[in-house]
């Protein structure tokens, strides 16, 4: 069976996720910047994941709406990708 849960990993400064889209894996980059001001995570790389796991439907919202605009791949997603609070 295969498993179809993001690969998921924090980076120096970011996190990088691989996510099934179609019959393909996307290769997103989540700035920190973005994980600590639009969803309040802390400094620490564990803290980005686990920040990116309880935002993940918010964050690939975003993914689809980049990749329906032809972006291209990596997706870069920063703080600015998100509606205004």
């Amino acid at each position: 069976m295969n498993d179809v849960r993001p690969e998921i990993y924090a980076g120096h400064d970011s996190v990088i996720v691989r996510m099934p889209v179609g019959r393909r894996l996307v290769r997103a980059i989540v700035s920190r910047e973005a994980l600590e001001t639009r969803f309040q995570a802390g400094h620490s790389r564990e803290a980005w994941v686990d920040t990116y796991r309880a935002n993940a439907s918010a964050i690939e919202a975003v993914v689809q709406d980049k990749l329906a605009k032809a972006c291209p791949e990596p997706i870069l997603i920063s703080k600015y990708d998100f509606a205004t609070p």
